[in-house]
């Protein structure tokens, strides 16, 4: 079970931005914006999601070494 949760998890990581990158380009090649001079919001976004997975990540390996240590 465990591993066909990560199994969907990966996957849609992988396929969810490449779905926004297509629906956010559109079919008629128009800007995905109007006005045309568009703000984009990726980079401070960008970083705060590396940063959660970071943060995340070492939150797991201290959980794991703990439960390993007790057990």
């Amino acid at each position: 079970m465990k591993n066909a949760l990560r199994f969907v998890l990966s996957f849609a990581l992988v396929i969810v931005p490449f779905a926004n990158i297509v629906m956010a380009t559109g079919v008629g090649g128009s800007p995905p914006c109007w006005p045309p001079p568009c703000i984009p919001i990726d980079g401070g976004l960008s970083l705060l999601v590396a940063a959660g997975a970071v943060l995340g990540g070492k939150k797991a390996l201290d959980l794991r070494r703990s439960r390993k240590n007790s057990a």
